[in-house]
């Protein structure tokens, strides 16, 4: 059933405040036209596009608090949505500034390592293309694509900057436990964003229960329904809220998943925002 413009929540969008190309009030913008009410500027490491916007919803739509961590198992990759934060906590706004310490040292030896294997880059070259303080892997595609290395971001990750390619360097030993736990720090709940980049859904799950997971991104935009309906009775068994996101990063970007896909009806939303207040209330 499709859902009207007053059930529609996109939960998983990026703005030029980490990887994505359009400003926050641009993402909103285009909510608006997409026809959402509600969408959640999740960026890498940081609150920043999310404290751009005014306290107040624009043009009809609400913007909840939220950001993304990036953390590692093994190998793997497993990223963590946080929805409802506490943007004014003291104790998130240092550890974020740490990580993004750690993301521009990351960036200096992605820049080192292709360099050694004849994909000449400067750190320099990276910074041109991103303008907020979250630089990432996109930012090194982009530069690579000026460069005439590689021709889309797409091309980039699958010959030099994914996992087990020749380009790849691992960030720090930043785990999904202390991603999640500094969510709950901050107020929020936890939700594992595309599971199945980290390998078995199953398996990251059965890890990440005992310490506190409270949601699973199902309706992914990028997944077909067979992977979401895998991904359901995964977050049924295991008593996940199931959310989900188009993971937006702006219009140059997977233009086959737009803005919306994968939205969410606002229950959902009202009950992440039950249990963030559930946390809220423990550490009053």
């Amino acid at each position: 059933m499709r859902l009207t413009k007053s059930e529609r929540a996109d939960l998983h969008t990026h703005s030029t405040a980490s990887d994505g190309t359009e400003d926050p009030r641009t993402v909103v913008d285009l909510a608006e036209q997409a026809g959402l009410s509600l969408i959640a500027i999740a960026d890498h490491d940081t609150i920043d596009g999310f404290s751009q916007l005014p306290p107040n919803s624009l043009d009809g739509v609400r913007v909840i608090p939220a950001l993304e961590m990036s953390a590692n198992v093994g190998n793997a990759e497993v990223h963590i949505l946080g929805y409802f934060i506490d943007a004014r906590s003291d104790y998130l706004l240092d550890q974020l500034a740490m990580l993004q310490r750690q993301r521009l040292r990351r960036i200096e030896r992605f820049c080192v390592r292709l360099t050694e294997i004849g994909v000449p880059l400067t750190t320099e070259e990276v910074l041109a293309f991103a303008t907020g303080a979250s630089i990432g892997r996109p930012h090194i595609a982009r530069a690579m694509i000026n460069r005439g290395y590689v021709s889309s971001v797409g091309e980039a990750f699958d010959r030099y900057l994914a996992g087990g390619r020749p380009g790849f360097v691992p960030r720090d030993d930043v785990t999904p436990e202390s991603a999640i736990d500094l969510i709950h720090r901050a107020g929020g709940v936890a939700s594992l964003a595309h599971p199945f980049t980290s390998g078995d859904p199953a398996v990251t799950i059965k890890r990440l229960l005992p310490i506190g997971l409270d949601a699973l991104e199902v309706e992914y935009g990028a997944y077909t329904e067979s992977e979401r309906s895998q991904l359901r009775l995964l977050a049924q068994k295991a008593g996940l809220i199931a959310t989900g996101g188009s993971d937006f990063h702006g219009r140059d970007h997977r233009s086959d998943i737009p803005l919306g896909s994968g939205s969410v009806s606002l229950q959902t939303v009202d009950e992440l925002e039950m249990h963030a207040n559930r946390y809220r209330s423990t550490r009053s």
